[in-house]
């Protein structure tokens, strides 16, 4: 089983590339606060690819689960003093409660689910593999990645080189 936070959705979406997760995968599943994050307010908002997402949630490649979040995800905010988002806290509910792999972007909410003991993937993982596996070239994978640091997807410049550097080396 695997379990994506909502960046990863919205960001796969934003370039038509969700259908990557089904292929990498096989069905993925959602909690709750994903969903509404992801569809719900991203419909509200007038965003294409909350429409995108929720096709793959009608097709079922999508499965929303209910979840509510894990002390143990409380207790480690406090450790490590942040505040995650609703989504990202029953996201790695969801991974721990499942023994599952979560694709997730965000840093620190990767750092706590690490910490529990959940295996973590991001986005620019999932352009890798498919490149790797041949469901992207590298140019394309290469462009997708370009377009969502000019939308706004942030990380630090040695990432940006070190996805390029690994990109060109597959």
């Amino acid at each position: 089983m695997t379990v994506a936070d909502t960046g990863i959705l919205i960001w796969l979406a934003r370039y038509n590339k969700l259908n990557l997760l089904k292929n990498l995968y096989g069905k993925i599943d959602i909690p709750d606060k994903v969903f509404e994050e992801a569809v719900t307010a991203g419909k509200l908002n007038g965003y294409p690819d909350a429409e995108i997402i929720e096709s793959a949630v009608i097709n079922e490649d999508i499965i929303v689960e209910n979840t509510g979040v894990s002390e143990k995800v409380d207790e480690m905010e406090k450790v490590f003093n942040c505040k995650l988002g609703w989504g990202e806290r029953e996201a790695i509910t969801l991974a721990l409660k499942t023994d599952s792999l979560l694709l997730i972007n965000d840093e620190e909410a990767s750092t706590i689910a690490e910490f529990l003991g959940v295996k973590t993937k991001g986005v620019l993982f999932i352009l890798l593999k498919s490149v790797k596996l041949g469901l992207l070239k590298k140019n394309e994978s290469l462009a997708i990645f370009q377009q969502m640091l000019e939308d706004g997807f942030w990380l630090a410049p040695t990432t940006a080189v070190e996805f390029e550097k690994i990109l060109f080396e597959l």
